[in-house]
C-alpha cells in the first residue's frame, strides 16, 4: 500500500472516529448547513442594499440586524446542537434529529426552487424545466437520507 493511501485511510478512520461520538449530530449537519448557507445566498438585493428580508423563520429578525450575526448565530447553533445530541437520551434525540432533518430539508428545498425561479431556470410553463429542478430537489433528499441513514447505523451500532 502506498503511503498517500495510507494517510488517507488514516484520515477516513480518523473521522468516523469524529463522526461516531456523536452521529445523530451528523445527520442533521448537511440538512441545517445547506438551509443557512442558502437562507443566506437567497436573499434578493433588497436585502444587500437596505436589510429587506426574505425569511419565514424566526431568523427574519437577525438577518434583518445582521448577516454577520446570522454566521455568528449559526456556529452558536451547531455548537449548541452538538452538545443538545450528546445529552439527549432516546426517543427524544432521535425524534429531534427527525424534526430537524425535516424542517431544514424543507427549508432548503424551498430555497432551491426560489432561486430557480430567480436565476429563470425554469418557468411554470416550462414542464422539462420543473422536472429538472424536481430532479435536483429529490437528488438532495437522497443526499440527506444517505447521510442520515449512515448516521443512524453508526448511532445503534455504538449502542450494542
Amino acid at each position: 500500500m502506498s503511503g498517500g493511501s495510507q494517510k488517507r485511510k488514516l484520515k477516513l478512520k480518523s473521522s468516523m472516529k469524529y463522526l461516531n461520538k456523536n452521529p445523530l449530530f451528523f445527520a442533521i449537519l448537511f440538512p441545517v448547513v445547506a438551509d443557512g448557507v442558502l437562507t443566506l445566498v437567497g436573499q434578493g438585493p433588497a436585502y444587500w442594499a437596505n436589510r429587506v428580508v426574505n425569511e419565514a423563520s424566526p431568523v427574519y429578525y437577525v438577518l434583518k440586524f445582521s448577516p454577520w450575526l446570522f454566521i455568528a448565530l449559526s456556529l452558536v447553533w451547531f455548537f449548541v446542537l452538538y452538545k443538545v445530541f450528546q445529552k439527549l437520551k432516546e426517543p427524544l434525540n432521535v425524534f429531534l434529529m427527525f424534526l430537524l432533518i425535516a424542517g431544514h430539508s424543507w427549508g432548503t428545498a424551498s430555497w432551491l426552487w426560489n432561486l430557480a425561479r430567480r436565476y429563470n431556470l425554469y418557468t411554470n410553463s416550462n414542464q422539462q424545466a420543473v422536472v429538472m429542478i424536481w430532479f435536483l430537489v429529490v437528488g438532495y433528499f437522497s443526499l440527506i437520507a444517505t447521510f442520515a441513514t449512515f448516521s443512524l447505523m453508526n448511532y445503534y451500532k455504538r449502542k450494542e
